[in-house]
């Protein structure tokens, strides 16, 4: 049975030959090989090292610690090792030259704010057979320079401001098992088009806030939740459509100029009437519209 990985583990590792916790402070090179005989990267290695343009892991590399390389130069194309399997906290945060990351396929974890303003990243790819199901809050938070993003299938849920304020992500496919998006996850992104994936529960607190492309958007019957304001402050959209009553449907989910494509007499029927929001009904399948 393979050991799983927890904190007092990795403190474990710590006190062994197997983590490479940085050179000396000061050194002048811009490229880094990291010997062999390392199995990690160490908590903050190259911490605030401005000077690191490069960086080859050890081929065996399998975690790479909090803030190992925050606030360093890495440049162009990241490339991990296929044995790299946990990426911590901040790991690569504020590396504002960095444009390209390719995930290996022995990925399994990736914790909060792991990319977090790498403001020049444009391009970030999972592998679709990867094992990560959660992507942590605020792991992409302000890469506003992101354009392509692919996710595993396998994901599961999307956490707290993992792509806010992604300005320049404007499509994105979303994996079928995808189960919930939660706070903040795409706060003012560039998205011009959201299929929401079929198993789909819950879409939290301001989910979609300020997505000004967005036009139209339909929400598929195996949502419970709605949030508060999940849809609030896209100015362009015209049409979200509800034709199933969710256990809950928070506080203004749109903006009043929206409107809801709803059934007669359903929950979310009478949750407009209470907001005041524009109706257009589906009645044997024709919209008929009418105004609270």
């Amino acid at each position: 049975m393979k050991r799983k990985f927890s904190n007092e583990l990795w403190l474990k590792m710590h006190k062994l030959d197997v983590i490479y916790t940085g050179g000396p402070r000061g050194r002048k090179e811009k490229c880094v090989t990291i010997p062999e005989k390392y199995l990690y990267i160490g908590n903050e290695a190259f911490l605030n090292d401005v000077k690191l343009r490069r960086v080859k892991f050890p081929p065996k590399c399998r975690f790479i610690g909090k803030n190992a390389f925050r606030k360093c130069s890495l440049e162009k194309e990241l490339l991990f090792p296929e044995t790299v399997e946990f990426l911590m906290q901040g790991c690569f945060a504020q590396n504002v030259h960095l444009r390209k990351v390719r995930f290996p396929d022995s990925l399994k974890r990736m914790d909060g704010e792991a990319f977090r303003e790498c403001t020049r990243l444009c391009t970030a790819v999972f592998p679709k057979d990867c094992e990560i199901r959660i992507l942590k809050e605020e792991c992409f938070r302000e890469c506003a320079s992101l354009v392509f993003l692919q996710l595993p299938r396998g994901l599961r849920k999307i956490g707290r401001r993992a792509f806010y304020r992604c300005k320049q992500l404007e499509e994105l496919e979303f994996p079928e098992e995808l189960l919930a998006v939660e706070e903040e996850a795409f706060y003012f992104t560039g998205l011009k088009e959201l299929r929401l994936p079929p198993k789909l529960q819950i879409i939290g607190n301001s989910a979609f806030f300020k997505c000004n492309n967005l036009t139209a958007v339909q929400i598929p019957p195996s949502v419970r939740r709605i949030e508060k304001w999940a849809f609030h402050g896209c100015n362009r959209l015209r049409v979200v459509e509800i034709l199933h009553d969710p256990e809950f449907i928070g506080e203004w989910i749109t903006n009043k100029s929206t409107k809801i494509r709803c059934k007669r007499g359903s929950k979310v029927d009478s949750y407009c009437r209470e907001y005041g929001l524009q109706t257009e009904y589906v009645e044997n399948g024709e919209a008929m519209e009418e105004i609270h």
